[in-house]
């Protein structure tokens, strides 16, 4: 196991030289732009992380991917603020608003403070924002047990909670995910590839990245919404619980008809 002392070099292993993107070895991307695209700027709900690599081996290069038997981790690149930009300009003129937002929700997943009172504050006006101020806040020992009573009242009322749920997102990140299937630009698809957190729906398996679905949701609300697609506020998905998510949230999820349960990242 790497202890993330640099510089260090991975263990060889056996490398596919074949036509596949995807194959057996160790694999890394020519551009940090590209990586980041590829991996996910948040994919299991925390901030992915960059570093520069060099090998003296052979590499196959096929698609936007190297993969070599091993490689020297030489540094981290800490400021992938320019990598970022890189990967939005598909975004065109609301590039660097796109690039300024994503950097923001990288920040707060970072979880760089632990403050229950701040917490709180931030969901209350995340309730505000959405239109549900009514509903109370329920504190969980974990995430775990969060999840685990969201999992029991869907048990009881399925439809029940699928209405809180839709209240919780306050339909604006469905409306938005409609404008986004109406749009027939692709030229964007690798920018919202970074968005997606691909990886985050096999986390799940592990641990629920409501985290990442939160931070995906809000930057979609805002694009279409700066879009003119949709008639809710840019920040409708980013209020509150951004700021929540930098005092040390773990997770938020309607735990009852009108309860959001809520838990702190452990320390």
């Amino acid at each position: 196991m790497w202890d993330g002392t640099l510089s260090y070099t991975l263990p060889p292993v056996v490398v596919d030289d074949g036509p596949d993107d995807c194959a057996p070895g160790w694999n890394a991307c020519a551009e940090g732009h590209t990586a980041l695209r590829i991996a996910g700027l948040w994919p299991d709900g925390r901030p992915s992380r960059l570093f520069r690599v060099e090998t003296d081996g052979l590499v196959v290069e096929r698609g936007d991917k190297l993969r070599a038997a091993t490689w020297c981790i030489v540094e981290e690149i800490l400021d992938v603020t320019p990598h970022v930009r890189r990967m939005s300009e598909p975004f065109g003129e609301l590039a660097d608003e796109i690039t300024a937002e994503q950097m923001a929700w990288r920040a707060a997943l970072a979880r760089p403070r632990h403050d229950e009172a701040a917490i709180e504050t931030g969901l209350r006006e995340a309730l505000a924002a959405r239109g549900i101020e009514s509903w109370t806040l329920r504190r969980f020992n974990d995430a775990w047990a969060a999840r685990d009573a969201r999992a029991a009242w869907a048990a009881r009322d399925a439809r029940d909670a699928r209405a809180a749920w839709a209240a919780w997102t306050a339909w604006a990140a469905w409306a938005a995910r409609a404008a986004w299937d109406a749009w027939d630009a692709r030229a964007a698809w690798d920018a919202w590839d970074a968005w997606a957190a691909r990886d985050a729906r096999d986390a799940r398996a592990a641990r629920d990245a409501w985290d990442a679905w939160d931070a995906r949701d809000a930057l979609l609300v805002f694009y279409t919404s700066r879009r003119g697609w949709i008639s809710s506020r840019t920040d409708l998905l980013t209020t509150g619980i951004r700021d929540a998510y930098a005092a040390g949230l773990a997770v938020a999820i309607p735990t009852g008809p009108t309860e959001l349960g809520w838990a702190m990242e452990a320390t």
